[in-house]
């Protein structure tokens, strides 16, 4: 459940529709759920449309999107904090769906808007090769003080490097 609480909350976050991701359990002795469930789901997804339609993106918008996502469920920070968010569910003694994204909203936005903007930043360095910080802050409508502290964390991580007053991502 809270796999599905994330998936979820990340998807919504960087503007595909959640509702593309569906995870549901069916033991082998439920066979009529099962083909309930995939039937559910397949017309769902058949009314959304192809990935990216529903959205109004193009395919490379989704591509990048969904790269930024999966790097997003990678970082270490966001991953710390879905433990803790996993520690309080069991703490707690709470597995209900509503409490679990309850918890995933509370404890995880702001682990996750940070990711994104991390994530977006390299993108518009990877598309863009080079860029200024007033360039970066425009491209992701984010303020200078934010993006001013992201670049550092990338620079100290070794992802990226000043070139004067230009940006560059460090090929490996």
């Amino acid at each position: 459940m809270g796999v599905n609480a994330l998936v979820r909350k990340v998807l919504d976050d960087v503007g595909i529709k959640s509702e593309r991701f569906n995870l549901q359990w069916a033991s082998a002795a439920e066979a009529p759920r099962f083909v309930k469930l995939i039937t559910g789901f397949t017309e769902q997804i058949k009314e959304l449309g192809p990935m990216g339609q529903a959205e109004g993106l193009s395919p490379e918008e989704v591509k990048t999107r969904l790269e930024n996502a999966l790097n997003l469920v990678s970082d270490r920070k966001v991953r710390i904090s879905f433990g803790k968010v996993t520690k309080t569910v069991r703490k707690e003694r709470q597995f209900t769906n509503e409490f679990i994204e309850n918890l995933v909203n509370e404890k995880m936005s702001g682990s996750i808007a940070s990711g994104l903007l991390e994530a977006n930043l390299l993108s518009v360095l990877k598309a863009n090769k080079t860029a200024t910080k007033t360039t970066i802050s425009k491209a992701l409508g984010a303020s200078s003080d934010q993006v001013e502290k992201i670049l550092a964390a990338l620079d100290k991580k070794g992802k990226i490097k000043l070139s004067g007053k230009k940006w560059t991502l460090v090929t490996a």
